[in-house]
């Protein structure tokens, strides 16, 4: 709702893409590897995992309809983004180490 009242530039969805922009600034090319692999497992199933449904356009969808959320979606929310923050920490901390394995070269 948020975003259709005060229309922004971009929109940040979910507690693990805040950190996104700042881990790729440290390390794009484990963290592009780590969404490629996370959207193709997530994202895109198998030729013929999903079943064949005439769609929602024209009927309601009946007994496949789910909400999500519920009692205790705070408690999984906090959970994804303990587990969000550390990750970042981790791979800041990873990229900082590699970076202090280099020798120093002045400049000529």
């Amino acid at each position: 709702m948020r975003a259709a009242v005060r229309p922004r530039r971009r929109v940040v969805v979910g507690p693990g893409a805040r950190l996104l922009p700042v881990a790729h600034a440290l390390a794009p090319g484990p963290v592009r590897r780590v969404i490629r692999r996370r959207t193709e497992k997530t994202y895109f199933g198998g030729p013929g995992t999903a079943p064949d449904t005439s769609g929602i356009l024209h009927d309601p969808s009946g007994d496949t309809a789910a909400v999500s959320g519920g009692r205790h979606a705070r408690l999984r929310t906090a959970g994804r983004r303990a587990v969000a923050l550390a990750a970042g920490v981790g791979v800041a901390a990873g990229v900082l180490r590699v970076r202090s394995r280099r020798p120093f070269r002045p400049l000529s």
